[in-house]
Formats: C-alpha cells, structure tokens, sequence
C-alpha cells in the first residue's frame, strides 16, 4: 500500500518539492479511503482531522447558505482538501461529497503535526506547499471579489459602504476559507 500511497502523494502539488525518501516518509502516516457515490468526506462544521488528497474520482465542494447549499468548487485527481487542519484546529468551513466512487489519501492531522514537531524537512516541505495553495486560493478569491464588485457597479448598483463590524466579519471569513 505505501507505494501505492507514495505514488499519489508525488502526484499531489502539496508534495512537489519533497524527494523520493521524503515522500516514503509522508507516505507512511497516509491512510487510503474510497468514499461512495453521494457520501460525504466530512461535513461543514466538523473538526479538521486531517488533509486529503483526491486520487480518483471527484468530489463536490459545498457551503451552507441561507437558501440552501452552493457548490464552491468540483475536484478531481490532484485535488486537496481539507489542508488547513494540518496547521490549525479549526471546523470545516464548507462539506465535501463524492460526486461519483472517489478514492482519497488521508493525512491526519496529529500525525503530521508530531512530524513537523520532529522538524521532519518532508513535514516542513508539505506546509511549504500547503502556504502555495492557500496563497493561489487566496488570489482566486480576491479576484472573484473583484469581479463581483464591478459586476454590482456596472448594473448601475455600486456596493453599499461596509460598517468596520462588516468589514471584521469578512476578514475573518477570508482568513479561515479552506475546504
């Protein structure tokens, strides 16, 4: 199972910068999963117990609303999920469903936390990669803000001046977006 493991984590962009031992190293605390069709990965609120990383198949990202639920995002092999709670102890921020059978590796959270302690250069290069992702979702999502914002402003519906409390709200909703 651990070259099967070590194969889909070289694939994976969290793992680009760790060499072929590293990647043994990480393999070693990864857990495999096949999630059913229509099943959850993990539910919006649930505690982050670890990273996944889609191997096959495609998983439906989704955030509650007040209408009801919106997909945020489809991801398939390559996918990763969930990588902020192998940094932080906070609860999902959104729910993850197999659209079809889907296949995923699992790195739990106290098990690579207890790495990066060890100051493990494979744990250190994963969180390298994890700051890479964040940072390319974080660029997504300003320019889907902004996109937006000239959306309202060209329909002739600038956006209404936010109070400092709105403002506060939208920076901590900002700060902790991750699936």
């Amino acid at each position: 199972m651990s070259r099967e493991h070590a194969a889909a984590l070289r694939a994976s962009s969290l793992c680009r910068l760790l060499s072929a031992a590293e990647v043994d190293a990480i393999s070693a605390i990864a857990e495999k999963q096949q999630v059913a069709a229509g099943k959850e990965l993990f539910r919006e609120g649930d505690p982050g117990d670890g990273v996944y990383l889609v191997v096959s198949g495609e998983i439906d990202v989704v955030k509650r609303t007040r209408a009801g639920e919106r997909s945020l995002a489809r991801l398939g092999a390559g996918g990763v999920l969930g990588e902020m709670s192998l940094l932080t102890a906070d609860a999902r921020s959104a729910t993850c469903r197999a659209l079809v059978e889907t296949g995923v590796l699992r790195l739990p959270s106290a098990r690579f936390r207890a790495l990066l302690e060890q100051g493990l250069p494979a744990a250190l290069k994963v969180a390298a990669g994890i700051g890479e992702l964040l940072a390319r979702r974080l660029a997504a999502t300003n320019a889907k803000v902004v996109e937006l914002a000239e959306k309202l402003e060209s329909a002739g519906n600038p956006p209404a001046k936010m109070s400092d409390e709105q403002l506060a709200e939208l920076d901590r909703t900002l700060q902790v977006w991750s699936f």
